[in-house]
């Protein structure tokens, strides 16, 4: 089995719900850590984090409306919390403001 270490960035998170990643065919992934940072200088944003299996429309929230104060972050997944994702599942965030939240997922997948 082997082991390869990854960060999956997704830039400018807004209002419509944004795949950040998705795991792939023979593959198990394991999210070590993953920030949301709110790029906007003036205002909060809330944001929502879901894990969706491969056969379903709705997610289950890792976070939701959790707010991340302008120029701030949140690390809703990190330290001892470790999040298990199999083939075909895909993690979900959206924002309540338009291009507001940059995330970074630092990942290890295993085939």
């Amino acid at each position: 089995m082997a082991n390869t270490l990854k960060n999956v960035q997704s830039r400018s998170v807004g209002v419509t719900a944004a795949s950040l990643y998705t795991v792939p065919a023979d593959t198990t992934t394991i999210v070590i850590g993953m920030t949301g940072a709110n790029i906007l200088s003036n205002q909060n944003v809330d944001i929502d984090i879901t894990l969706h299996d491969s056969a379903s429309a709705t997610g289950t929230h890792v976070v939701k409306g959790a707010t991340i104060a302008p120029g701030g972050s949140l690390v809703p997944v990190g330290g001892e919390q470790k999040i298990i994702m199999q083939t075909g599942n895909v993690m979900k965030a959206v924002s309540t403001d338009s291009d507001s939240i940059d995330i970074i997922m630092s990942i290890v997948e295993q085939t």
